[in-house]
């Protein structure tokens, strides 16, 4: 028995479903470290609470009473608080991997009827919709995984070589 692996290092693009079935998602095949990467860029969000409550503020995304009730919660509710930062690291974790991960889409615009460029601004406000969130990481996981089946485990890179902190 023998194995065949095409590495097919493209982009891989897919149409979403409904509702969305008029985008189109081109992702980047991600290695591990720029999961890693993105990861640790919503994490270090998380961690800094200046850049957490504006970002929390300028979405709109501050528990009831404002900032006041935010600073009560974390001060005074620890388990509630945690249970926020997880739903909040989940959608910086999505933009963090949408960032690195989405190379081109259609089917996006901005008010004015114009393509939207794949940037922070736009992907913070587009992945708060969940339902859109799922579909678009989809895509950009798929990519990831197809890179793994083809032969592209850890981070490896064309060449044979390691990415740095990885085993080939």
């Amino acid at each position: 028995m023998s194995v065949r692996v095409a590495l097919k290092l493209g982009p891989v693009t897919k149409a979403l479903r409904f509702p969305y079935a008029d985008v189109t998602i081109t992702a980047r095949r991600l290695r591990t470290p720029e999961w890693d990467s993105a990861r640790d860029a919503a994490q270090a969000i998380l961690r800094n609470d200046a850049d957490l409550l504006n970002l929390l503020v300028k979405h709109d995304l501050l528990p009831k009473g404002g900032v006041r009730g935010w600073k009560r919660m974390k001060d005074n509710d620890p388990v509630a608080y945690a249970q926020y930062l997880i739903g909040i690291g989940m959608w910086l974790t999505a933009v963090e991997c949408a960032l690195v991960g989405v190379a081109d889409w259609t089917g996006i615009e901005t008010e004015d009827g114009t393509p939207a460029p794949i940037e922070r601004d736009v992907l913070e406000v587009l992945l708060l919709d969940e339902a859109l969130s799922d579909q678009i990481l989809g895509v950009v996981t798929e990519a990831a995984q197809l890179l793994i089946v083809e032969g592209e485990p850890f981070g490896a890179s064309p060449n044979g070589s390691s990415a740095p902190g990885t085993t080939a």
